[in-house]
């Protein structure tokens, strides 16, 4: 009962316009940036690691997966990011995938369906407790904001 109600407790931030989100949630999302890691640059790995930057300045290491080889794991920081034509990235949902992984992840992607974008599943291991995720998952959302006063 436990593992259901923490569950409850951390609802994804979706920063869709499919999921209910403005137009300027969706927009500001792009300034919470994705990039590749330089130390990997012409390595085998260069496309399973990205980071993300937050409004903090601090970068956030996520490993990236296709939606279907994605694995569920417990208390991570997943994002379901959108990738463009171009190559940008962009957040479409965050949050914690808490004691449920399997129920965060297909909602998460459930939400960030979008025509003419792929769909990428970045998972942050290193937030060690539930507050480190909040942490995480707020500093991102924080640099979404950032860039719609931009």
């Amino acid at each position: 009962m436990q593992a259901l109600w923490d569950k409850l407790e951390r609802e994804p931030i979706e920063l869709s316009a499919s999921a209910g989100a403005s137009t300027k949630d969706v927009a500001s999302a792009r300034f919470a940036a994705s990039q590749a890691l330089t130390s990997l640059a012409n390595e085998t790995l260069a496309e399973r690691f990205r980071h993300w930057r937050g409004a903090s300045g601090r970068r956030y290491i996520f490993s990236v997966y296709a939606p279907e080889s994605c694995p569920a794991y417990d208390a991570a920081v997943l994002i379901v990011a959108l990738r463009a034509a171009n190559g940008l990235r962009r957040i479409a949902t965050i949050c914690d995938t808490g004691s449920l992984p399997e129920l965060a992840l297909a909602r998460a992607c459930k939400a960030a369906a979008a025509p003419g974008e792929s769909v990428e599943c970045h998972i942050h291991l290193l937030a060690a407790s539930r507050a480190e995720r909040a942490a995480v998952i707020g500093d991102l959302h924080a640099a979404a904001a950032l860039g719609s006063e931009r």
